[in-house]
């Protein structure tokens, strides 16, 4: 017997489900997709456009995610897909099935449009990892006949939490690419990377590795204060919503017609209905302000221009998590 759970505040459109268990969270935007599964589970928010899902074990789709025109995504054993991930146009995780295929990928990840993962075997890709456009995954490699002497491999691919992979880098089967590692662009990687380094080539060979400093809070501030700057300048020639800024040696101060971002490392002249952003920002501000936390990565902010300025970081590299529209 068929078991569906859809919220009403799901959208479903032109869209084909099949599954004996169908569960559909709140405000999910499914639309032109056909998915067929032995279970189908989409959380809140999640988006779907025009794409199709396959699976004879089950697919799960997480918090937030999108799902993008043209992708296809078939693998035997299950898919699984965190919180906010992005799986971009024209993406295919797919190729030859066998009993082993599965594909898992976790939270704040993307895989840009056109790559290829090839998932034969299982592929399993951590949290906060870019996978840049026109990348090649493969879990299976052969062509010529093997019984003549031909090479041939069947492996598992492993990528780590926080990995990049810049456009057109291709993964051969057996790799594993430790955590917080960077692969250079058109690079070939036969090999286990391990964590912590950079490597680039054909076939991939370690340039360097990463340094185990931190940056001063001095330089982050600096950085910081760029971004902020930056993200004044796009907000006006871009977003067309007119600002100006001052910055002094204690604050800088982004005005906007309706919200006014504060970013300071002194909170002793914030005033009533400022945003404010800070490295570490104290609870009683918490509880009387909206805020954008800069160590810890999490904020609390409803507006539509603070949510702007959550997606401009993420181009440098800086992934927030939104209290509000986590609950």
């Amino acid at each position: 017997m068929k078991k569906q759970l859809i919220a009403k505040s799901a959208k479903i459109r032109k869209s084909k489900l099949e599954s004996e268990y169908i569960e559909i969270g709140p405000r999910v935007n499914i639309s032109g997709a056909y998915i067929k599964a032995k279970k189908i589970i989409i959380k809140s928010d999640a988006i779907l456009t025009n794409c199709k899902i396959i699976s004879d074990g089950p697919v799960i789709i997480g918090k937030n995610s999108t799902i993008k025109e043209n992708a296809v995504i078939n693998a035997f054993r299950g898919i699984s897909i965190g919180d906010h991930t992005l799986i971009d146009r024209f993406v295919v995780i797919g190729g030859m099935q066998s009993e082993q295929s599965e594909f898992k990928i976790g939270d704040n990840c993307v895989i840009l449009h056109q790559s290829y993962l090839n998932n034969t075997r299982k592929i399993t890709i951590g949290n906060n990892v870019g996978v840049g456009g026109y990348c090649l995954i493969f879990t299976h490699s052969s062509w010529q006949n093997v019984l003549d002497g031909y090479p041939y491999k069947f492996a598992d691919v492993l990528i780590h939490d926080n990995v990049w992979l810049p456009w057109n880098v291709t993964v051969f089967p057996g790799v594993s690419i430790g955590k917080n590692s960077i692969i250079g662009g058109g690079s070939t990687v036969t090999k286990t990377i391990p964590a912590g380094v950079f490597a680039a080539g054909i076939p991939a060979k370690i340039i360097r590795k990463k340094s185990n400093s931190e940056l001063s809070y001095s330089k982050k501030n600096s950085i910081t204060l760029e971004i902020i700057k930056s993200f004044g300048e796009y907000s006006r020639g871009f977003l067309k919503l007119s600002n100006s800024i001052r910055v002094d040696s204690k604050m800088c101060t982004l005005n906007f017609k309706k919200e006014k971002f504060v970013y300071t490392l002194d909170f002793k002249k914030i005033k009533h209905g400022d945003l404010v952003i800070s490295f570490r920002i104290p609870d009683k501000i918490k509880k009387s302000h909206e805020w954008i936390e800069l160590e810890s990565l999490s904020s609390d902010i409803s507006g539509n221009i603070g949510k702007q300025f959550l997606l401009f970081v993420k181009r440098y590299g800086i992934k927030i998590k939104n209290k509000t529209q986590n609950e």
